[in-house]
Order: structure tokens, then sequence, then C-alpha cells
């Protein structure tokens, strides 16, 4: 049975650079009760969790746990409070053991030099490795297991710390179905435990099938909290588009006949990861290639790019045999990627926006010869895409390592989408996107491939499905 408000939040507020992000946030969860965090990108969901986690301070406002007022300036703060956040990328040390990073915190100690007691380390971590059902020595090496096992990690090291809130964002960005299924026996059996447990993510399945409750913030406020039971789909994206959302995929442009050209086509591609790949790709057509995660669908396009190195095969541009082996090639003969790791392969965090947004096409804006930018050309195309994406962001300038997952994913799009291509291939293009932005997505997509540009949509099966339940 659920205790009503073991974890009370009222009134918080937090701005950056002078833009409130949080205005006023209340919310609360039991425990026993698996609570669902929806919105919108750059909604609050993230800011708000960093602030209960003690990533951010927050402004104003309070934080009652257990019927106590809790003041929580850093992370050491959270954890004594008993809060774990699994963060969606994770926060592990691949060179360390996995005994290492459970109990990195709380290392068992022996002798007057207080020397780390190995064998006690690892029979503790052990015993929270079976809590979650991970069966792995703990001397393994973290950085050798899959990123679902390390998941199950980081959640055994929230286990070390007698964590009661446990915060998930979004886990299962990067897991497959049989993984998810592992994950979700895994919060049930945290939930049958007692603990309160805070479930941020944009798939409204997953809400239905694993949260009791669901809380939506739009623009920095709670527009609502209902009951999973009663609630419906339409109800949820009303509530962070802040209308009805009409139509989530567009109308698609008549498919090319087989007398339109070919503007890609590739043949028996082959690698460690790749067993003879073929395929061609028409001018003003989409083409998707589906699989389970694993299958190769994000080798095949990183080894068109350029990124992955081909032990063998051909690819061919308009018809002319090309030999790409790098990004920069594979730019120079109108070929542009979406990588579905953002974070480490699609943007320079510590970089602002304007510069992430414009860095493949310096060319087109420099004046030639001279080395300098023309900056008012830069600064349209800039503040185009942010009219066209809807980036919600302080302005240009801001660092790009500050934005919510969901906006870096929109300058990531955008960016590419201004370089002009032949061929734009994109790895899991709505990953971290809300629902309005992924019908926003679509429609840019279908806008550009009517207009002569040919894409390629790498899928999981698991975008198949949440594509297919929304239609």
């Amino acid at each position: 049975m659920a205790n009503m408000d073991y974890l009370v939040i009222e009134d918080i507020h937090k701005s950056f650079y002078g833009v409130e992000v949080l205005k006023g946030v209340s919310f609360s969860a039991a425990s026993g009760e698996v609570h669902g965090l929806l919105g919108g990108n750059g909604a609050g969901k993230s800011t708000l969790m960093n602030v209960l986690g003690g990533l951010y301070t927050k402004d104003s406002g309070r934080i009652c746990i257990n019927g106590q007022e809790v003041q929580i300036h850093d992370t050491k703060a959270a954890e004594r409070a008993g809060i774990a956040f699994i963060h969606q990328e994770l926060k592990l040390f691949d060179l360390r053991s996995v005994a290492e990073n459970i109990m990195i915190s709380n290392l068992p100690v022996k002798g007057p030099f207080r020397l780390i007691d190995d064998k006690k380390k690892n029979e503790m971590a052990k015993k929270y490795l079976d809590e979650v059902g991970l069966n792995v020595e703990p001397t393994t090496r973290l950085g050798e297991l899959s990123i679902a096992e390390q998941q199950q990690v980081e959640i055994a090291k929230a286990l070390s710390l007698d964590a009661k809130i446990l915060i998930f964002d979004e886990p299962t960005s990067s897991l497959t179905n049989r993984e998810t299924r592992i994950l979700f026996e895994i919060i049930r059996k945290l939930k049958a435990g007692g603990a309160c447990i805070i479930y941020i993510s944009h798939k409204s399945d997953e809400i239905f099938e694993i949260c009791d409750k669901v809380t939506v913030l739009r623009n920095g406020e709670n527009v609502g909290t209902l009951d999973t039971k009663a609630a419906t789909n339409d109800e949820l994206v009303s509530l962070i588009i802040g209308r009805k959302l009409e139509q989530y995929f567009p109308q698609l442009p008549p498919a090319p006949g087989e007398d339109a050209p070919k503007v890609l086509e590739v043949k028996d591609l082959v690698n460690r990861k790749l067993a003879g790949v073929s395929f061609s790709l028409r001018k003003g057509e989409i083409l998707g290639l589906f699989g389970l995660v694993g299958a190769g669908r994000s080798e095949t396009a990183r080894a068109i790019f350029g990124l992955d190195y081909l032990a063998s095969g051909e690819i061919y541009i308009e018809g002319n045999k090309v030999k790409l082996g790098s990004p920069h090639r594979a730019m120079k003969n109108g070929i542009s990627f979406l990588t579905e790791n953002r974070r480490e392969e699609g943007l320079v965090l510590k970089m602002d926006i304007r510069r992430n947004l414009t860095f493949p096409i310096l060319d087109r804006i420099s004046v030639p010869g001279a080395g300098y930018v023309r900056r008012k050309k830069e600064m349209g195309l800039v503040k185009d895409a942010f009219s066209r994406f809807l980036i919600k962001a302080t302005g240009p300038e801001q660092r790009s390592g500050t934005l919510s997952g969901g906006n870096q994913q929109k300058v990531v799009l955008s960016k590419w989408f201004m370089t002009e291509s032949k061929v734009l291939i994109l790895d899991e293009p709505t990953r971290g996107v809300d629902v309005g932005a992924k019908a926003e997505i679509y429609e840019l997509i279908t806008e550009m491939v009517s207009k002569g540009l040919s894409v390629i949509v790498s899928a999981s099966n698991k975008m198949k499905e949440n594509a297919e339940e929304k239609m």
C-alpha cells in the first residue's frame, strides 16, 4: 500500500541566465509508487529532478521527505537524504570494476591504515547485484558490460546507498525490448519494497505500463497530475503541448517511381559488424533501416558516413563510384549523418549553439580567402533554425551542454538540415524528443523530401511500435 506524500516539493523556482525555468513547481509522490514525469523539451522535468538530486540549487521553495524539510545543496546531501538519480547518460567508470562502481561512495576499509577491504567490497557488491538480478562477477570491468547491464549496476549502486527515492531519467532510450522488460521487473520489485520512484519519459506507452500516476510539466509549471488507470493518451498529449494534436504523422509525398535517379547505392558493405549490406536510395525517397538494437542499422549508417572502417564494398553517389572513408569526404559528396549518440558525436557540448549549428557550413558563410565569417548571414541562418525547430534556449550564445536533451537533438537536426545535402541519414532521429517535437520533425523530413532530398531513417523496433501506437 502506498504511503501518501513521502516526497513533497513545494513552489520550486529556478532561473538560468535570468530566464526562469521552474516557475513555482509543486509536486508530490508516495512511497510504494511509480510516478511518471512527462513534458515537452525544456518543460523543466530534468531541471526539477536535478534540483532534487543536488546537481542544481533551487532559488526558492521547499523539499520535504517523510514529513521533514531537507536542504539539498549538492549530490552528497541528496545521497544523505536517500535520493538516487539514474541518469540517461550513466555516471559510471568504465575502467573500474563493477564492485568499485557500486561501492564507490561507501568503500569498506580495514586495518590501521584504512586500506580498502577488497573481499568485503566484492561480497557487498554481489549482494546488491543479486537484488537487481544481474549475474556478473563483481570483479568484472564495467566497460565489458552492455548498456542495460551498466544500468543495472547503477541501480545496484543506488541500493547500496539505501536510497528510498529513485529517479529514472529516460532509462529505456538505449535498451532493447527484452532489456526494458528486465528493467520494469526491477522497478516493480523496488516499488513493492516501498521505494518512491520518479520515472521521466517521453514515451506514453511506458508511462501507462509502469506508472501509477503521471504529472505533466509545461513551460516550467505543473499543468496536471493524472491517475494512469483513468487517463488517456490524448489527454497526456494535450497537456504536454497545450493543444490537441490533430496529426502525428504528416501526409507523405508520392514515392518516386522506378525511373527516378538513384542518388545513393551501396553494394556488399563488409566490416566486423556488416556482412554484405546492399541497397539503393532514389531522389526524393525515404528509406527505412529497421531492426533490433545491435542488428547493424547504426553500423551501416556509420560506415556510409565514414565513421566506421569498411573492409570491402562499393558506394556510388549519383552513379559515380566514390571512396569516402571519412565524414569530411562524405560531406563533400553531399551526405549528412545524424548520430544516435548526440552528446558524444553530434555536438561540441562546450561550444555555443550558434557555432554548433554553423560548423558544417562554414565554407558557405565565410568570405572566400579571407578566413572570417559573414556574421549577418550566419545569424540569419541561426535565427531561421531557432524558429523552424522551436529551439528553447536563452539565445544562440548559450552553451549546448546546458540544453535539455530534446533541445540538443533539435540543434543537431537543424545543423544537418542546413547543409543542403543530397542524402540525409538519420539514426533514431526522435530519441529523447517530446511528442509535439516528433510531429514537427516528421513534418520537416517530409518537407525536405518534397524538395528532392533523399533520406535514410534508421529505427529500432521500439520506435516502430511507438509510431504504430500513434497511427
